[in-house]
């Protein structure tokens, strides 16, 4: 049956199981007469959790929390509801049963000061929440019957502390999705600590008069130290669950051994392209050079016939100075044309360069440090890569630079950056051994 099925159950009973009117005030008289009866307040605390846990689970886990309640009504019966708690939270040790009960018990009293279902209390001059006002004066009392269930209020304590965190963050996880979020409200936990720092005050009318509340404040001072360790481990543990996910993700992010190796030709031939368009402008420059020198040497040769004809030098005329320096002008244009150097330009391999970029770039946005450094050394010892080995830390260098959404990637700019360096000197050892 699941958790949904089991709270419907729970609330069908409800509906159809009648409470007395003065069911409250049975469970509190049959608490009291138990523990009245049995001698050994640890076997009466024992009995009365089998009776509340029989009387009360699971559909009236609240009027428990009425019961407690009325029983801090007065001082002579305030010390059975410190002993049905503290019996609670002993069986809860050795029995699953009770132990789920009592964190029924827990849950249903969080539940219900969140949802304000009893009026405030107030003491000296400020308000506190009923269900901080019970489980405080529980604590109190558990202190003034046996220092030693001091530890057993810290253990209670620290219950509700973990379950206030997981219900935190819950809230927070459903406020992000769009889920209702908790009122604005102090944690119960906040408030135990308010109360009994409030209940602890004492103004001293002489100098020697001691504090009657001493032990209210060693208890708040040990509440205190409670909620500090709960807050830490729970946090601790929030940052160990949070790490492995992340370990988790970057596992299943990083590439795979056989993305590795099919990665290998995109980026040998990528090098080699990257090569060959890095030295493109040096070598259409040299072509350039040359076509333009032969254009203006047809040019000066034009010229100089023109003023050979101008001066009436050689037998030649003006007029066929201007008809040679045309026709060398013409020639020079139509023979040093750029289609006529088409062969000698260099080859533009831009979008070669860029597909096999492309297919070796969604492999390295998911490489790791350790998954690059291999890479890399293995393109260092391979044959084909002998004559490129200075361009490597380049061509790592543009694939960055070209590589849209750089933020996904798994190493960071520092990795990345002490991935160039420890190429650099793998490449200079290549050297020195090949010479």
């Amino acid at each position: 049956m699941s958790e949904e099925e089991v709270a419907e159950a729970l609330e069908l009973e409800e509906e159809l199981e009648e409470v007395p009117d003065n069911f409250v005030d049975q469970m509190a008289s049959r608490i009291g007469i138990i523990l009245q009866r049995e001698m050994d307040p640890t076997v009466g605390a024992t009995e009365v959790t089998k009776y509340i846990y029989e009387t009360t689970f699971p559909s009236k886990v609240n009027y428990f929390l009425d019961a407690m309640e009325m029983l801090h009504e007065s001082h002579t019966t305030d010390k059975y509801a410190a002993l049905a708690w503290s019996g609670m939270v002993s069986a809860a040790a050795h029995n699953k049963d009770y132990d789920t009960y009592m964190h029924t018990m827990l849950d249903k009293m969080i539940q219900s000061y969140y949802g304000m279902e009893k009026p405030d209390v107030e003491l000296k001059d400020r308000k506190f929440s009923a269900f901080t006002t019970i489980i405080a004066k529980t604590f109190i009392k558990m202190v003034e019957l046996n220092p030693k269930l001091t530890d057993t209020a810290a253990e209670l304590y620290s219950h509700v502390v973990r379950k206030e965190m997981e219900l935190d963050a819950q809230a927070q996880k459903d406020e992000d999705e769009g889920g209702i979020t908790l009122p604005n409200m102090a944690k119960l936990y906040d408030d135990v600590i308010d109360y009994l720092s409030t209940r602890s005050e004492f103004k001293a009318k002489s100098l020697g008069e001691e504090n009657p509340y001493e032990h209210v404040a060693q208890l708040k001072e040990r509440m205190s130290q409670s909620r500090r360790y709960v807050v830490q481990d729970v946090m601790n543990q929030r940052a160990l669950e949070k790490k492995k996910q992340l370990e988790l993700e970057l596992e299943n992010q990083l590439a795979s051994a056989e993305e590795l190796i099919l990665a290998q030709e995109p980026y040998v031939e990528g090098l080699a392209l990257f090569i060959h368009e890095k030295r493109y402008n040096y070598k259409f420059l040299a072509v350039e050079k040359i076509r333009m020198t032969l254009q203006l040497i047809g040019s000066i040769l034009g010229a100089v016939y023109f003023l050979i004809g101008y001066m009436d030098i050689w037998g030649l005329d003006w007029i066929e100075g201007i008809f040679v320096c045309l026709a060398m002008i013409i020639f020079t244009r139509l023979a040093g044309g750029r289609s006529r150097f088409k062969s000698f330009y260099p080859i533009d391999v831009s979008k070669e360069l860029e597909q096999f970029s492309t297919q070796f770039i969604n492999v390295f946005r998911n490489m790791s440090m350790e998954q690059m450094e291999h890479f890399l050394v293995r393109q260092i010892k391979l044959d084909r890569n002998r004559n490129y080995l200075s361009m490597i830390p380049e061509y790592v260098k543009y694939l960055f630079a070209i590589m849209p959404d750089r933020k996904n990637m798994v190493i960071t700019m520092d990795e990345l950056s002490e991935l160039v360096e420890n190429a650099e000197i793998e490449i200079a050892k290549a050297v020195r051994g090949q010479v």
